[in-house]
């Protein structure tokens, strides 16, 4: 008995169960599906703009909560922390390159030379950033092992951690 050969040049006496569903299923993928209508929504996007309404809303509409200022914050310090960290040790992988000096000598000599007050300024945007983010990331560990996750355990522990973040850029910015 002679069998039939499919689109796909297989026989069909050789096709398992498995792969009659799959060919069944890629058949049916091939039907014409109606064109969609583009018109619409432009035509509702001209509209709004004519009103000056906005298209979608933004962060001006929402009241600032706790939860969002501090995740918005901790990605910041973040980004803050780790660039600054990865840009220095490429500044310092290529200074002989370009014929700078970054070693620890030079680098005390231009800090000393440094005003006090935007010694102060530097020293309070590194330890604040780099606190925050340290404290902060303890907090999503206890929220990791599953405590204080309730609108007021969230709430307090972001008010902890500015406490706390408060107090160690203070000693660190100044001591």
């Amino acid at each position: 008995m002679f069998s039939a050969v499919t689109r796909t040049g297989m026989l069909n006496s050789s096709r398992t169960p498995f792969s009659r569903a799959v060919a069944a299923q890629s058949a049916r993928a091939f039907v014409a599906t109606p064109a969609r209508r583009t018109e619409e929504p432009q035509s509702v996007v001209a509209k709004r703009a004519l009103k000056n309404r906005p298209i979608s809303p933004h962060l001006s509409i929402y009241q600032p909560q706790m939860s969002w200022v501090l995740s918005g914050i901790h990605r910041n310090t973040g980004v803050l922390v780790a660039g600054s960290a990865y840009l220095y040790t490429a500044a310092f992988g290529l200074a002989p390159m370009f014929g700078l000096d970054l070693s620890s000598v030079a680098v005390a000599s231009t800090l000393a030379a440094t005003p006090t007050p935007l010694l102060l300024a530097i020293k309070a945007l590194i330890s604040g950033s780099l606190s925050f983010h340290c404290v902060n990331g303890v907090r999503h560990l206890f929220w990791d092992s599953g405590k204080g996750l309730n609108n007021q355990g969230v709430i307090n522990s972001g008010y902890v951690v500015i406490g706390v973040t408060t107090l160690l850029t203070g000693y660190l910015t100044f001591f």
